[in-house]
């Protein structure tokens, strides 16, 4: 993520640093030279973070992507006492999830991070009349509505919708009956009535018929 650090221009003043913390890694010095050689003459720079040199320059550069990631710490049922803790204080950055390939150990908890980071929830499609499909999810952003879902599934969907029914996380009762500004939330039930008969499973996108869940650990 960013380095907590915020600057503000100002008119007059020179450049004024203002830790909130006490730096370990860098000075209040060096922080007024690196940001007078990338031509701030007057602002405030406010330090939030006990940043090093090398952060100090992302913020001032611009021009660092950060992405979020998760860490698998593996093997952690060869790690010797205190091992395991001395990795995640050195990543503590990460979110770091301890994990053993070889006795499964942790596996789950990293599926579950994976979904958390990437903000993808899982959502099970319940045909009218079925039962819900509960091993095969459709993969869906968070803060999707039903009528992304129907979107996603066929535009039919969307052009003839209903109504949905849901259950799970995002419903008020089990069966509630939503429009498709509804917004789901992971692992919910999602049955979706239309005016006429939706296209047969055949017609739907490939990747949605008989598609393996997308991360398998």
């Amino acid at each position: 993520k960013r380095p907590d650090v915020v600057i503000t221009p100002g008119d007059h003043g020179g450049l004024i640093v203002k830790p909130t913390l006490k730096l370990t890694k860098i000075d209040v010095d060096t922080i007024r030279d690196m940001a007078a050689a990338y031509g701030h003459i007057n602002a405030t720079i406010v330090v939030r973070e006990d940043i090093d040199v090398e952060q100090m320059l992302d913020v001032l550069a611009g021009n660092r992507v950060y992405i979020k990631a998760v860490m698998a710490i593996n093997k952690v049922d060869l790690a010797r006492p205190g091992q395991l803790e001395a990795v995640q204080e050195m990543h503590k950055q990460y979110r770091n999830v301890p994990v053993s390939a070889a006795t499964g150990y942790g596996m789950e908890e990293l599926k579950q991070a994976i979904y958390d980071t990437i903000d993808m929830i899982r959502i099970y499609l319940k045909p009218q009349g079925q039962e819900a499909d509960m091993d095969i999810p459709l993969i869906v952003k968070r803060g999707n509505t039903v009528g992304d879902v129907c979107e996603l599934i066929h535009r039919d969907f969307k052009n003839n919708f209903r109504y949905a029914m849901v259950w799970g996380k995002s419903a008020k009762f089990p069966g509630q009956t939503v429009g498709m500004d509804h917004k789901v939330q992971d692992e919910d039930v999602l049955c979706i009535r239309v005016k006429r008969r939706p296209p047969r499973p055949e017609a739907w996108p490939r990747f949605l018929i008989c598609r393996p869940a997308p991360i398998c650990i």
